[in-house]
Formats: structure tokens, C-alpha cells, sequence
């Protein structure tokens, strides 16, 4: 076995590229690039000169709203293109997320498309961690938010009928979604990762997190 080098550590790391061309093939609701680029070479490998298409995708914001008192996250069940053709599942269950505005503070923006798509105003929102969900194919970076919520005053709808979304909303006690993720019955990638970390991390920073907003 070769000694470990820098390149080995369990970590994202850094690497010089340049990109020499860039041209949009598609200007839409996610554009499409095509570029021509080199990067540095790993290891022994030769450095080359490679095409890639690329989906912009820019920042988004995952909320996984929590209601302490119930012990329950809130979910939402809407069609999904992608899940329609790639799976029997065309109504699969999700957690409420959306693009974050150009310019506009994160934490502002998942909260804007929690109240967007459940209905409910958060009372505090913490970020937890970030995801990259396909750097292969899209530059989507994906910003997962703790938000403390009342699922008291869910209504069970959401969405914007002027982006035509057709939300259902469930407030889901989370050891039944954490059983749900283990027995496979979910693939919504962002639902399955904040369930895991959730698991391990949520109870406590949802606590700290409710303790925060505690007014003498």
C-alpha cells in the first residue's frame, strides 16, 4: 500500500483548472452551458483538455421544519417530472426547497420558500450543512436549513398557483419518516441525507436553536 499523500485525505479539496471556452446552448428556467476546460492532473494522470455540459443551477435553500412540541417534520408530497420517468413514483415525498434569489440572504430564502410551499412562518432558521446533488452535471449547491415550526397551523396545502405547484403538506413524526428512509420506501436525495443528519444532530440543534428565541 503507497503512503498516504495529500490527495488521500477524506476531504474536498481544491484544484487549479482553466476554462478556455464557454457557450450557453439553452436559456431557460436552468440554463445549460458547454465548456472547454483543462485542469490540473491528480496523481500520475496527465492533465487534458475535456468538454463538459453543465446545468446551472446556483444556490438553493432545503428547510427541514421541525416542531419540537410533536417531535414531527413537515413534508410535502407535489409532481415531480423527474421522479415521474425515472421511477413508478410521480408524487414522491420531498422536503420544501427552492432556489435562493441573487443577492437575497439565505437564511431569508428558506424561509421565504418554506412559508411558499407549507404555509407556515418558521420562528427560527439555522443553516446545518450543504450538498452538492450532482457535481457532475450541475453546479446546484444545495443549503440545508433547521427551521422551528408549529405544525399546528399547517392547512396541508402550498404553492404558488402562479408557478402552477400543486403542494400537499404532511406533518410526519419523525421516528415513522426516519423508518421510511431506512426501509427504502423514500429517493428524494435531500430528504434521505437531512433524515440521517437529523437522526444523529436534529433533536439538539432544534433545541438550541428553539431556546434562541426564547424572550424573558
Amino acid at each position: 500500500m503507497s503512503a498516504p499523500t495529500y490527495r488521500s485525505r477524506l476531504e474536498d479539496q481544491a484544484l487549479d483548472f482553466t476554462v478556455s471556452e464557454e457557450r450557453r446552448v439553452f436559456d431557460g428556467f436552468r440554463p445549460l452551458d458547454v465548456l472547454t476546460l483543462s485542469h490540473e492532473p491528480l496523481g500520475d494522470a496527465q492533465g487534458a483538455r475535456v468538454r463538459r455540459e453543465l446545468v446551472r443551477g446556483g444556490r438553493c435553500a432545503v428547510v427541514i421544519p421541525y416542531d419540537p412540541a410533536r417531535d414531527a417534520i413537515v413534508v410535502i408530497r407535489q409532481f415531480r417530472i423527474g421522479a415521474a420517468l425515472a421511477t413508478p413514483h410521480a408524487a414522491p415525498l420531498e422536503l420544501p426547497a427552492g432556489g435562493i434569489d441573487e443577492g437575497e440572504d439565505p437564511s431569508s430564502g428558506a424561509a421565504r420558500e418554506l412559508t411558499e410551499e407549507t404555509g407556515l412562518v418558521p420562528r427560527a432558521v439555522a443553516h446545518c450543512f450543504s450538498i452538492l446533488s450532482t457535481p457532475g452535471l450541475t453546479d446546484e449547491l444545495a443549503m440545508i436549513f433547521l427551521a422551528i415550526v408549529d405544525t399546528g397551523q399547517l392547512s396541508g396545502r402550498g404553492g404558488k398557483a402562479d408557478e402552477d405547484e400543486d403542494i400537499l403538506a404532511i406533518a410526519a413524526p419523525f421516528e415513522d419518516l426516519l423508518a421510511a428512509v431506512d426501509r427504502g420506501a423514500v429517493q428524494n436525495g435531500f430528504l434521505v441525507a437531512a433524515t440521517h443528519w437529523f437522526a444523529r444532530h436534529g433533536r439538539a440543534h432544534a433545541k438550541l436553536l428553539a431556546d434562541s428565541t426564547q424572550t424573558d
